[in-house]
């Protein structure tokens, strides 16, 4: 540029490495901050994505039944809307909703399962058998 271009002169004259007073924030390593408050180890020694089997099947079960009952529920209406064929449309809903009640079925077991080894470790309050409470005096 030239010798007598009013930016160029503006930019040295602006930044000329002289401290104006002007403070600059310091960048903050969020991750350390997590980790310090969660109190996990920040080196990642750790692995973290270990899942039990029983676990891993009930979810994937579950994603796959709730995928394929949402997009039967979908096609349902657009095969009667584009085709017109309503017992088939009718079928590709009932589809959908049998798919979703069974991704249901399949949390509402692992939430059970999870409960009875829950009780089994001494974690819940003690039943009777209409399912009530019981009071065993120690406290």
């Amino acid at each position: 540029m030239s010798d007598d271009d009013p930016v160029e002169t503006f930019v040295e004259e602006t930044f000329d490495g002289e401290d104006d007073g002007v403070s600059v924030p310091e960048t903050r390593d969020m991750e350390d901050e997590l980790h310090q408050r969660a109190g996990t180890n920040a080196g990642g020694e750790e692995d973290l994505t270990e899942v039990d089997s029983e676990t891993a099947t009930a979810f994937w079960g579950a994603v796959i039944y709730v995928n394929a009952g949402v997009l039967l529920i979908a096609l349902g209406p657009t095969v009667y809307a584009l085709r017109g064929y309503p017992l088939v449309s009718a079928g590709l809903v009932a589809g959908g909703m049998l798919a979703l009640v069974r991704a249901y079925w399949v949390y509402r077991q692992f939430a059970a399962d999870d409960g009875a080894e829950s009780d089994e470790d001494g974690d819940a309050a003690d039943h009777d058998e209409d399912g009530e409470v019981v009071d065993d005096g120690d406290t």
